[in-house]
């Protein structure tokens, strides 16, 4: 009788480790399986500076960037647009400009990506660009991310020595058992 009873502890206990081992492998799976840390922004304004065009002499005045660029600066572009116009019906048909006409419009287009990027409507559309969520950067996010995973991953193999009834001797025996496993 009493051997019936030591083997149904025994099935018992196995249905409990394989049941408690599944539910420690999804965990694991599903703590590890799908993370895809965010990559670090070292560019705070990266958002903005993707709207800016790389000449905006090319822009009609009718673009809604325009609307962002200071007056002075707007009036500064409108007026070098009419300056190239002017140059352009003047020359020979060929539409080569003079290293003080390219050198202008650099400054000009410096001038008005500054503008752009230091309109209060631009900034005020992400206030906090390095942050991730409430409280954590991005680089705080990927590293909070990869802790977590590096100590899931560490408990594999506890879990692994549970799932497998290796954690400890067993407790069915009718004789004292010394535990060799090291932990109290």
């Amino acid at each position: 009788m009493q051997t019936r009873s030591i083997s149904v502890l025994k099935s018992i206990s196995s249905l409990l480790g394989y049941g408690v081992a599944g539910i420690c492998a999804f965990a694991i799976l599903g703590s590890t399986a799908c993370q895809t840390p965010n990559q670090p922004n070292p560019v705070p304004l990266e958002k903005v500076t993707r709207e800016l065009p790389p000449d905006w002499t090319t822009l009609p005045p009718s673009d809604w960037r325009m609307a962002y660029l200071d007056k002075p600066t707007r009036d500064s572009l409108f007026e070098f647009k009419k300056e190239l116009s002017n140059q352009a019906a003047n020359s020979d048909g060929s539409h080569a400009y003079s290293d003080a006409t390219y050198e202008k419009l650099k400054e000009l287009n410096d001038a008005c990506n500054k503008s752009y990027c230091a309109n209060a409507v631009v900034i005020g559309r992400d206030q906090t660009p390095e942050l991730a969520g409430t409280s954590l950067s991005v680089n705080e996010a990927y590293m909070n991310s990869t802790t977590v995973g590096d100590v899931d991953l560490r408990q594999v193999q506890d879990d692994w020595a549970r799932f497998w009834l290796m954690n400890k001797p067993s407790s069915l025996s009718p004789y004292p058992i010394v535990n060799t496993g090291g932990r109290p």
